[in-house]
C-alpha cells in the first residue's frame, strides 16, 4: 500500500498501512488498519465493514487490546452510524469517524453534525436494464476518454438520475470508473471489447421480457432482426426453419393493440416472433440485426452447441 496524506482539522496526516500479525483473527477479520501520523501525534483508525454487527463492548476490548499492542489511540471508521449509535460511542469515549460528517476524536478534536444518511445499498448481483444499456453504451461508443453521464443520459434518452444509479451499480461491479472534472462526472469502462464483455457477463441479464407471435406488419419488420434470424445473417449458421424474429422495445408497443396469432392455422403464415425487450435494441443495432452482445444473453440458458459456436465466433470476429 502506497503512502498517502488525509486531512483533519486543518491538519494533514500521513497514512501507512499497519502490520496486524501481532493482533488475534477476531479483531481484524473483513477490517482496515491504518497508522495515521503528524508530527508527534498519531492514532490507528480501524475500517469497520458495513455488515458487522455494532457493539460498545466489542469496541472497547478491541481498542484496549490495539492500544496495549501499538502503544497508539486508536479510532474507528465506520460506513453509517444512527444518532443513538453516535451518542453511545460518545458516553463510552471510543474514538470514531463517519465520512466528515462525524468525528470524536478525544485525543485530537471533534466535529459532529445532526446528519445522518444511510449509505445507499446497491444490488451488485445482476445488472437493472438502465445499467445494461449504459453499459452497452460504453462498450460501444467509449472512445477511451470517458463519457459524460450527460451525454449518456441524452444519447440514451433516460434522465440524468436514472444514469446516476446505472453507473453506481456499475462501478460496484467494477465495470466502470466515475471521476469528477469540474461541474461533470465522467465514466470510464475498466476494460474494452470482448475482455470487458467477459468481465461484465456474470452481471447481465437476458433482454427479452416476452415473445408473441404477430403477423408480420410493417412496424414491426422494421426493427432489428433478433434470435436464430439474427445469428443466421451473422454467421455462417443455416437460416432457421421457424418464424423471422425481430425485436423491439416493450413501451413502443401497447400489448392491447396487438393481436396475437396461431402459426399453425393455415391463414396465419404470414407470422414473425415478435421479441419484446427490457431496453431499446434499435439502440445498438449493427446492420439491422441487434447488438452481438444482447444477441448473446438472449441465449444465454441455450445448450445448442451449434448456437454456441456461431455466437462465439461472431464476438470473436467482431470489430470491437
Amino acid at each position: 500500500m502506497e503512502d498517502y496524506r488525509v486531512g483533519f482539522f486543518g491538519l494533514s496526516f500521513e497514512v501507512s498501512e499497519l502490520d496486524t500479525k501481532s493482533l488475534p483473527k477476531h479483531i481484524t477479520s473483513q477490517r482496515t488498519f491504518t497508522l495515521l501520523s503528524w508530527r508527534d501525534i498519531g492514532f490507528i483508525l480501524v475500517g469497520v465493514p458495513a455488515n458487522e454487527r455494532f457493539g460498545l463492548s466489542k469496541y472497547e476490548n478491541d481498542t484496549a487490546l490495539i492500544t496495549e499492542t501499538y502503544r497508539f489511540p486508536v479510532a474507528f471508521r465506520f460506513e453509517y452510524l444512527s444518532i443513538r449509535q453516535r451518542d453511545e460511542l460518545i458516553d463510552r469515549n471510543i474514538p470514531f469517524i463517519v465520512a466528515r460528517d462525524q468525528l470524536f476524536f478525544p485525543f485530537l478534536g471533534m466535529a459532529l453534525r445532526n446528519r445522518f444518511v444511510k449509505p445507499k445499498k446497491i444490488n451488485a448481483e445482476k445488472m437493472m436494464p438502465v445499467s445494461q444499456m449504459l453499459f452497452l453504451y460504453m462498450l460501444y461508443k467509449s472512445d477511451g476518454k470517458g463519457v459524460q453521464k450527460k451525454e449518456a443520459a441524452e444519447n440514451l434518452g433516460t434522465t440524468r438520475a436514472s444514469i446516476t444509479r446505472a453507473s453506481d451499480q456499475l462501478s460496484t461491479m467494477g465495470l466502470i470508473a466515475q471521476e469528477k472534472r469540474g461541474k461533470e462526472v465522467y465514466m470510464q469502462v475498466k476494460e474494452t471489447g470482448l475482455q470487458l464483455y467477459e468481465m461484465a457477463k456474470p452481471y447481465m441479464i437476458n433482454p427479452i421480457q416476452r415473445v408473441i407471435t404477430v403477423k408480420g406488419k410493417i412496424e414491426y419488420i422494421q426493427h432489428p432482426f433478433s434470435g436464430e434470424t439474427a445469428l443466421s445473417k451473422c454467421s455462417g449458421i443455416g437460416f432457421p426453419s421457424l418464424l423471422k424474429s425481430h425485436a423491439i422495445f416493450k413501451d413502443k408497443i401497447r400489448p392491447d393493440t396487438v393481436r396475437e396469432i396461431d402459426i399453425r392455422c393455415e391463414t396465419e403464415k404470414s407470422g414473425i416472433q415478435l421479441e419484446l425487450w427490457k431496453y431499446d435494441p434499435s439502440l445498438f443495432e449493427y446492420k439491422g440485426i441487434v447488438d452481438p452482445v444482447s444477441l448473446a444473453l438472449c441465449f444465454k440458458d441455450c445448450a445448442d452447441k451449434r448456437i454456441e459456436s456461431a455466437l462465439k465466433t461472431y464476438l470473436k470476429e467482431y470489430p470491437w
